[in-house]
């Protein structure tokens, strides 16, 4: 796996995995935003991750080139943060899951 963080230059900081990139776009499979919150003033900052793009049929997003400030590795707790968020073994009967929403007519 290829796990990077990528700054778009909309401010957005995206994890995922590049599973191909070129001069025009970069691929990112399992692609979740990076947003930091703060419970109050002084208090510490805590990242959250929120899936990038949810209502895509496609696991994959493709991402212009152009759009992208940089790449970095991501830290070891983001990245075992991002792992755990991405596993398929951790599965709980009782969460509320898409197919168990309401359908909007």
């Amino acid at each position: 796996m290829n796990i990077k963080i990528i700054r778009l230059v909309t401010g957005e900081d995206v994890i995922g995995n590049i599973t191909s990139e070129d001069n025009k776009f970069v691929e990112i499979s399992k692609s979740f935003v990076i947003i930091p919150t703060q419970s109050a003033p002084g208090q510490p900052v805590k990242l959250m991750l929120t899936p990038y793009m949810p209502y895509s049929k496609d696991d994959k997003v493709k991402i212009s080139a152009d759009k992208i400030i940089t790449t970095i590795e991501p830290k070891d707790e983001i990245l075992k943060s991002y792992q755990q968020n991405t596993s398929s073994i951790v599965t709980s009967p009782g969460l509320i899951t898409e197919s168990k929403l309401p359908k909007l007519d």
